[in-house]
């Protein structure tokens, strides 16, 4: 009983017999349909793991056609084999590496269909053929230039085509040993790629830098049998790609997203489009996917992978444009450039920068990470990007380091973003051969040994806040290729510096796009403008989220407001704590306001005395002056004209309970005014009394009536003494009896 538990431990371990015992099911009928294909077409991201092994760059990946064996080779010159079937279920990579190396980087790699022998080629200039079983070299081929790739025939097995930087394509026969190959073709610049056709070797499709992406029949080689679409801003073509029937020709020009051919003809079927893809610094490969080649998958200078579906499109049409979102795979740290699919297997092999190699798969097994339904919260790299890093790399491999690798990683990071800051749409069909040249040479030159590895330490600053970049950016002088109003859009849409400069370069490769569809014409403000919507509405929704959080943080409880109502009962005691927590400070301002209220009061009570003894000093002044008759007319006119300015006063100095709050209010501002207002009405009536006192006497009557004048002054004051008292208890004065008593002591 036990041993059967273990053989079906075993057997669930095993990846290669749990796949063969459901395509065994499927071919009795007991699925209904291909369990890879519902997989696939379910997936919103696969699961993860990494292989390590290598101690530089991973520049080449291969599997071989039973999908049991992956080759990978890199920097560090050595060619590793990776049994998948134990890979997949082992925690530790345990590669086999091959006896013979190259002298510099490994660019590509190939199987023969015996599953005897594998093909490397590299900057060293040399094709090495090793054998699988012992590890040992078999043969070799020298060119006159670094290999940059190569295939071999899978309907023959003897035929061997390579792709070299002196711009030749060669084919050998493996049958003759060592005999002169065919010269497909022979320009000046460098093929990049080249793939037999799976069904009829007769047929290959190559990759050049200056020439765009061609189909070539050896028995008539002279020519090429078929030029794809040209497109003279970018020329450069890095890879090409068959499905599993030759149906199709995928390709992948620089600065250009995918573009799908039916083989026979030169325009494209399909483009296949997404805002933040982009292509330019290093060689990438692109591949098909899926039990029936349904997917379409390529690595981006933004450190992510792009997997597009082929719904929808029409493969008799021509020039379609596709903008159906691609599952985006996360979880390199650098550029991603080669990608290859295991179609036993189902599974996907991705390599670039690091020195990783990560395989991906829509079965969840030990020791893998990610979901399949699921997409990643974060759809970018979270590790800082370095801005700043020398212009020569030098690698240690003796160390047998697989650790990251910080200053390649910085040589990278730097070397994309020049790339997209110095990018420019003037004279683009000069520059774009010359810089892809440049391009190709830069990242594809030899690494060279350094025994010291502290010489090529350096210290890497992480990459400052997107904000920042906003700031020393917006002042720049941009060319027209620059996405109009870019800075516009909420940061958080720009994870880090590439992909803000990718989408201020977003109009540029729009238009690049939309010219290898020359079909139908697009137009390109339209379709920029939707994108630029979509950009904002993603920027929104950040908006919303940040709210929310906001919100939660503020209220302090597990359950967000889910009507008005309840948010506003909630803001409520909100404030109402805030005024609970403000009291002591209510309590200082009420004090400070009793405290100014009685300084107030009594600069109010010094006014009403300062009036009060000036009415009485005006009218003594003006009465000795005057005749006994203008003293009687004067002093009754005075009387009441003091009379009612006194009543007057007292009722404005009581104001009423309802102007209490209105008069507290504005009598702070209005201390200083009322100041200012008595100084100068105090000033313009001491100045006519002295107008009045220099103004010479009557002749008449001034000696004769003098005794009368005094006696008249006395009775005068004692009236207006008399009334004063009168007014202050709040008496109507009686100006009948005043008149009276005015006669009467003038008549005595």
């Amino acid at each position: 009983m036990s041993l059967c538990r273990n053989l079906r431990f075993l057997e669930t371990r095993n990846l290669d017999l749990a796949l063969g015992q459901r395509e065994n099911q499927l071919v009795n009928g007991n699925i209904s349909s291909s369990i890879f294909r519902e997989r696939l077409s379910a997936a919103e991201n696969l699961y993860q793991r990494n292989l390590t092994g290598h101690y530089g760059c991973v520049n080449a990946l291969e599997f071989n056609q039973s999908g049991q064996l992956l080759a990978s080779g890199g920097d560090d010159k050595r060619v590793l084999l990776w049994n998948i079937d134990r890979e997949v279920v082992s925690l530790l990579g345990k590669p086999r590496s091959m006896n013979e190396t190259h002298a510099s980087n490994i660019f590509c790699l190939g199987f023969d269909t015996q599953n005897c022998s594998i093909f490397s080629g590299g900057n060293d200039d040399l094709v090495i053929q090793h054998d699988l079983e012992t590890g040992k070299i078999l043969n070799y081929f020298s060119h006159d230039g670094p290999v940059y790739g190569l295939s071999v025939d899978r309907t023959s097995g003897h035929l061997l085509s390579v792709a070299t930087e002196h711009g030749e394509v060669l084919v050998y026969d493996l049958r003759g040993g060592k005999s002169e190959p065919l010269a497909l073709a022979k320009f000046k610049t460098p093929f990049n790629a080249v793939e037999f056709h799976p069904l009829n070797g007769n047929f290959l499709a190559t990759a050049n830098a200056k020439r765009g992406a061609m189909l070539w029949d050896l028995r008539h080689h002279q020519e090429a049998l078929c030029q794809y679409n040209y497109i003279p801003e970018s020329p450069s073509c890095m890879s090409v790609r068959f499905n599993c029937n030759g149906s199709l020709l995928l390709t992948l020009h620089r600065r250009l997203p995918p573009i799908l051919y039916n083989p026979g003809s030169s325009e494209p079927v399909a483009t296949f489009y997404h805002d933040e893809y982009f292509n330019s610094c290093t060689m990438k490969s692109c591949t098909f996917a899926g039990p029936q080649d349904e997917l379409v998958v390529s690595g981006s200078d933004n450190f992510n992978m792009f997997i597009w579906r082929l719904d929808g499109v029409d493969l008799e049409e021509k020039n379609q444009w596709m903008e159906t979102p691609p599952v985006i795979l996360t979880g390199h740290r650098s550029i991603v450039n080669q990608v290859r699919y295991n179609r036993q297997r189902c599974l996907l092999a991705s390599s670039g920068v690091e020195k990783i190699i990560k395989l991906w798969s829509p079965f969840a097994q030990q020791g893998w990470e990610g979901s399949l339904t699921q997409a990643e919260a974060l759809p970018y790299c979270t590790r800082p990007l370095h801005r700043e890093s020398s212009e020569h790399v030098s690698q240690y491999f003796s160390a047998r380091n697989t650790d990251e690798d910080q200053v390649m990683l910085a040589f990278f990071d730097t070397l994309v973003q020049r790339e997209l800051e110095s990018w420019s749409t003037v004279d683009n069909l000069s520059s774009s051969s010359s810089s892809s040249d440049t391009s190709s040479s830069e990242v594809r030159s030899e690494v060279t040994e350094d025994p010291s590895d502290e010489d090529g330490e350096q210290d890497l600053d992480p990459d400052p806040d997107p904000q920042d970049d906003q700031q020393t950016h917006d002042g720049d002088n941009e060319q027209d290729i620059d996405t109009p109003n870019v800075s516009e859009l909420s940061w958080q849409t720009h994870p880090n510096r590439i992909f803000y400069l990718i989408a201020k370069k977003r109009r540029a490769l729009l238009q690049l796009a939309v010219q290898g569809t020359t079909g139908q014409p697009r137009n390109v403000d339209q379709l920029l403008q939707r994108l630029l919507g979509e950009q904002k509405q993603v920027a929104t929704q950040a908006r919303i989220s940040d709210w929310l959080e906001e919100t939660h943080r503020l209220f302090g409880d597990d359950e967000q407001p889910t009507t008005s109502a309840e948010a506003a009962a909630r803001e409520q005691r909100r404030r109402a704590c805030d005024r609970h927590s403000r009291s002591p400070r209510r309590a200082q301002d009420s004090k400070e306001d009793e405290t100014l209220q009685s300084s107030i009061d009594r600069r109010e009570r010094k006014r009403k005395s300062k009036r009060q003894q000036f009415s009485v000093t005006k009218h003594r002044r003006t009465a000795r002056q005057l005749r006994p008759t203008e003293v009687d007319n004067h002093s009754t006119a005075s009387n009441d004209t003091d009379i009612l300015e006194e009543h007057n006063d007292t009722n404005e100095d009581e104001p009423s309970s309802g102007d209490n709050h209105n008069h507290n209010a504005n009598e702070k501002e209005g201390v200083q005014s009322d100041e200012l207002e008595e100084d100068s009405s105090f000033t313009s009536s001491m100045t006519s009394m002295e107008a009045q006192l220099s103004r010479p006497p009557s002749t008449s009557s001034s000696i004769i009536f003098l005794p009368e004048l005094e006696a008249n002054n006395n009775s005068q004051l004692t009236s207006n003494h008399n009334f004063m008292k009168e007014n202050v208890n709040g008496l109507i004065p009686d100006i009948c009896n005043t008149e009276s008593t005015a006669s009467t002591s003038s008549s005595t």
